[in-house]
């Protein structure tokens, strides 16, 4: 793997000479100080790395000619949704870069009744466009050419809606009247996980998701912030069950 990638949105393909976005081409030159003839990785999302050399460079732009590609799998073979309530300032941003490290494959932010975050349509389209970014950042960081899934935002109970006809393992978090996460057998589906926002969740989106075949768990006596919640369950499964064993 090169030691220096970057995401690129557009096709690539070998042989093509690419124009690097804006942000990347100041990274590249003013930053790493890459010169022509250097070589760096390139990745758009489909599971290939591209080798690239820089060809040209000028005070507004830097192009490259892609040489080589190779297949990268950095994938877990576990398949986790996270359902998670909105959290405050950059609580989700955290949230969503490190389940990214840990290797989630797709995130399902949801409005709840304790949810701080109130975001209006707009709102909500500027805040998922920059949640998308920060998943592509941590993909960069970790090696990753597959970027995982930010979905948009739901009512926890839209979301509840549609999980009532899938057969995967279903999670959900909660301090008390739960079993421990090390009591279940590794699962052979796909993994919904939900985690509730500062306040959690409210009685009645407990019983929603209890009736819905969600697994009340927990990971001991105490009480974990929402955003270290995430990140230990994550870590746990990947322990138990996943690439970290």
């Amino acid at each position: 793997m090169e030691e220096n990638r970057f995401y690129h949105s557009e096709n690539l393909e070998l042989k093509l000479v690419v124009e690097l976005g804006a942000q990347t081409h100041i990274h590249a030159t003013k930053v790493l100080r890459l010169k022509v003839g250097d070589q760096f990785a390139l990745f758009n999302g489909d599971g290939f790395d591209y080798v690239v050399k820089v060809i040209e460079i000028s005070k507004h732009k830097t192009s490259v000619e892609i040489i080589n590609k190779y297949e990268v799998n950095h994938e877990s073979p576990l398949k986790i949704t996270l359902a998670q309530g909105i959290a405050a300032g950059d609580k989700m941003d955290w949230v969503i870069q490190k389940t990214v490290e840990l290797g989630i494959e797709s995130i399902q932010p949801l409005f709840t009744e304790r949810s701080i975050v109130k975001l209006d349509r707009e709102r909500a389209d500027k805040k998922l466009e920059h949640w998308r970014t920060v998943a592509i950042s941590a993909c960069e960081q970790t090696g990753r050419a597959i970027i995982p899934e930010i979905l948009s935002p739901l009512t926890l109970s839209q979301w509840l809606s549609a999980q009532q006809k899938k057969n995967n393992l279903k999670l959900i978090l909660t301090p008390s009247k739960a079993q421990n996460i090390n009591q279940l057998e590794k699962p052979s589906s796909s993994i919904d996980f939900m985690v509730g926002p500062e306040g959690g969740f409210s009685d009645k989106e407990m019983a929603l998701a209890l009736n819905s075949a969600f697994i009340p768990i927990n990971f001991g006596q105490r009480i974990l912030r929402t955003e270290t919640a995430s990140i230990v369950a994550l870590s746990i499964m990947q322990n138990l069950w996943g690439d970290f064993a």
